[in-house]
Order: C-alpha cells, then sequence, then structure tokens
C-alpha cells in the first residue's frame, strides 16, 4: 500500500473539460446499459455491454472473472497510490409498470436531456461514467501523462441483494490471484454530488415464533404462531425502537419491520410458525452480536410470564447464485463504516473537485453500499461519488441526466489525475 502527499493537479480544468466530446457516446452507452435488464443473478448482458467497452478503449487488462464481475486495469508505474473504480451492474425489480411515466428499460431521453429508466441514478449511469473516466486517462496517458499507480475499474453483480456477493468475491479472490491491490476505492453511487464517507450497518433478522397446529373452530386446542409474535412486535416498535443511539455524521439507528409471514398459511387452521423480518440500521460501536442478545432477553421476559412462548432470532442467510453459476451462502448484513473528513484521499478528492467548479460538500448514505466490505470489513479508504440523485434510486421515477453522465466522468478524470500523475507537487 502506499501513501499520498498533498499535491497539485497540473492537469487542468480545461483539459478535463476536453472530454465532454464524449459526452454523445457516454448517453448512447449508458441507454444500452439501461435498456438491459439486470436484476441479480442475471447481470450477464451487461457484464457483456461492459467488457465489450472496455476491449474497444484498449485497456491494458480486461476480463471476466468467475463470479461474472467484469475488471479493467489500467497500469501506472508502481509507485502508488492504486485506485479502484468500483460500481454495481444489476437492478432492482421496476415493480408496476403503470406506475411508471416513462417506460423502465426504455432509456428513452427527453427534450431537457434527462435519461429515464431502471438503474439510470443507481446506478448504471454512474458505472457509465466511471468506464468513460477510465478512457479518459487512457488518452491522457497515451499523450504521456505519467500514472503513479494502477486504476482498477470493477463492475460486480449483486450489490442489490445485499450480500456483497460479487464485491467479495472481487476483493477477496479475483483481485488477491492477479497480485492487484487498492488503496482507496471510489464508488460511482448517486449522492446528489457529495462525497459520501460512510453509512449506517445493516443486519436483517430473522424472528421465528413457533406454536401448535388446530382447527380453527377450536383455537383453545393448538398455539397460535402470530399471537405468539405479538409481544414481540410490541417489542420491537416498542422498548426495543426506543433510545437508540445516533452519530453527528451518521444519523441515528433505527429498527422496523418488513416482512411478516406464518404457515402452515391457509384457512381453517392454527398457524404453527410465524417470521417477522427485522430491518436494523446501526452504528460503528454496536455489534450484530449485542442486536441479537437484545432479542434473546425479549424471549426470556417473555418465556418467564408464558410457557408456551417459544422464539428465535438470527441473521438472514441466502444461498445467491451469480449468472456464471457460481453459488455462495451469504448473510443479509453490512457493516457500519465511516471514513473521516481528515483522510488524504478525501482531502485530495475535495480538492481535485473544487478546482473543476464542483461544490464537494461531505455527506453520508442512508442506504446500504458496496463500501461497507472495502472500508468496514478491510478498512480501505472509500468515498462514494456521482451527480444522480440518491432520493431516486428503487422508484418509479428513477433518472438521471446526460449532464450528470458527464459531469462525473470529468469529476473522476480531475481526481485520477491529482492522485496518480507523476510529478504533480
Amino acid at each position: 500500500m502506499h501513501d499520498l502527499d498533498d499535491k497539485e493537479m497540473k492537469v487542468d480544468a480545461a483539459a478535463v473539460h476536453e472530454f465532454r466530446r464524449l459526452e454523445g457516446d457516454l448517453a448512447l452507452f449508458t441507454q444500452e446499459l439501461v435498456r438491459t435488464p439486470s436484476l441479480p443473478g442475471d447481470e450477464g448482458k451487461v457484464a457483456d455491454l461492459v467488457l465489450e467497452q472496455l476491449r474497444g478503449d484498449g485497456v491494458d487488462e480486461c476480463w471476466l472473472d468467475e463470479m461474472g464481475n467484469v475488471i479493467g486495469v489500467l497500469r501506472g508505474q508502481g509507485t502508488g497510490p492504486n485506485v479502484l473504480l468500483n460500481g454495481h451492474m444489476d437492478v432492482v425489480p421496476p415493480g408496476r409498470l403503470e406506475n411508471w411515466k416513462h417506460a423502465p428499460f426504455a432509456a428513452e431521453i427527453d427534450s431537457t436531456g434527462t435519461l429515464h429508466g431502471r438503474g439510470s441514478a443507481d446506478m448504471k449511469g454512474g458505472l457509465a461514467s466511471l468506464v468513460f473516466a477510465l478512457r479518459g486517462m487512457k488518452t491522457l496517458r497515451d499523450r504521456g501523462l505519467e500514472l503513479t499507480g494502477n486504476i482498477i475499474f470493477a463492475a460486480v453483480v449483486h450489490e442489490e441483494s445485499a450480500g456483497m456477493l460479487g464485491m467479495q468475491h472481487l476483493c477477496m479472490t479475483t483481485l488477491p490471484a492477479r497480485q492487484l491491490g487498492f488503496d482507496v476505492c471510489y464508488l460511482a453511487e448517486p449522492t446528489n454530488g457529495q462525497i459520501n464517507l460512510g453509512h449506517r450497518g445493516k443486519v436483517e433478522i430473522v424472528v421465528q415464533t413457533t406454536g401448535r397446529t388446530a382447527h380453527s373452530s377450536s383455537p383453545w386446542k393448538g398455539v397460535n404462531a402470530i399471537e405468539k409474535m405479538v409481544p414481540v412486535l410490541e417489542a420491537v416498535f416498542g422498548g426495543l425502537g426506543k433510545d437508540m443511539p445516533s452519530d453527528p455524521e451518521l444519523g441515528s439507528s433505527t429498527i422496523t419491520v418488513t416482512n411478516l409471514v406464518c404457515e402452515p398459511g391457509a384457512l381453517s387452521i392454527i398457524p404453527d410458525s410465524c417470521e417477522i423480518s427485522v430491518d436494523r440500521r446501526y452504528l460503528p460501536g454496536e455489534s450484530v452480536e449485542e442486536i441479537l442478545a437484545g432479542f434473546g432477553a425479549v424471549f426470556d421476559r417473555l418465556r418467564a410470564r408464558d410457557p408456551d412462548f417459544a422464539a428465535s432470532a438470527s441473521v438472514r442467510t441466502t444461498l445467491e447464485r451469480s449468472y456464471t453459476g457460481l453459488e455462495r451462502e451469504v448473510q443479509k448484513r453490512r457493516p457500519a463504516w465511516i471514513v473521516s473528513r481528515d483522510n488524504t484521499f478525501v482531502r485530495e478528492t475535495r480538492s481535485a473537485l473544487k478546482d473543476i467548479g464542483h461544490k464537494a460538500e461531505v455527506g453520508h448514505f442512508m442506504g446500504g453500499v458496496d463500501g461497507a466490505l472495502t472500508a468496514g470489513v478491510l478498512g480501505i479508504p472509500t468515498i462514494g461519488y456521482s451527480g444522480a440523485d440518491e432520493s431516486l434510486a428503487h422508484t418509479e421515477e428513477e433518472h438521471t441526466t446526460v449532464e450528470t453522465l458527464v459531469s462525473d466522468m470529468e469529476a473522476y478524470i480531475a481526481i485520477l489525475t491529482r492522485l496518480l500523475e507523476a510529478g504533480a507537487s
């Protein structure tokens, strides 16, 4: 790993703005990505588009790993730092099509230059801007710009499924196998033009109560698992949700219920199983083990007054399957993480953005991103940046603008130049 001293960018704003000539190609590429549906586990066609673009741009190396992630590398001199540009290829389902004013996979660009569609903001627009920023950096290198470190681009699978499957494989298997490391990671997730430096942790907890079946005409002969869930729900929305810790940067911890199901789930039968999904957002300093222990304490109190009460709480685990056929069991959890505003990479990023006229204000993500692995697990400084609107993610109004695509491309060229230009002082 490499340290980074404060430096000035030798490539000026005019040189960065020169790449606005790529606007048409960038917009068309983004439209191609948005027009190609890519739910988690079905990103293969988008991966092919990204890989084809990287090959056409002539990066030094590009390939698909066994998980289906797309990786491209632009080599530097090896003195560092090495930079990872990261985004995800998957999107969430569009939901009810009648709720969309613009068809979710048409990728229509209207008269105002707004590009509509699922994934346009989260985050195929940002992904496209990273690809073209890499293209811009190759052009600068071909003209004689000496890069001190490697630029690694990665488009990963299975981010939206919240298990970090693609990112884990990239960081734990793919890059080490090629002896590629990175000192800082950039995520082109939608940040409203802010530099996002962290988010609360998320864990999905499965709480299950059990009972005994009986005919619904004689409910006293059974034990209704839904009834046993009622005091648990009261605890979630009452005691467990009170006096939650807060952080001046990341906000408050939260807890809520997102789903409830029971079995057998048929008419005229008392259910013997009830399950809720609990979404718990937590801060650095809190642990999943402590959160589960809180449920355990609730269960102990309920058992003390009700001999028929039986319940369990655990982190949800799912089997996720990549479009390449690779399967892994993953837990639905993302650690909390935060990067200091005083981190050298953060300071240099803000300076580079200000040099080209961007505000470079600091913020944090509301939802979870793959920075939970790079920063939360690996401890590598991670910075989110894109002009797309985070509040539009997962909505039927999702859109970005062609101007945002170009501005993000320029921003990343400026950042990369500032971090990697040999001889900058």
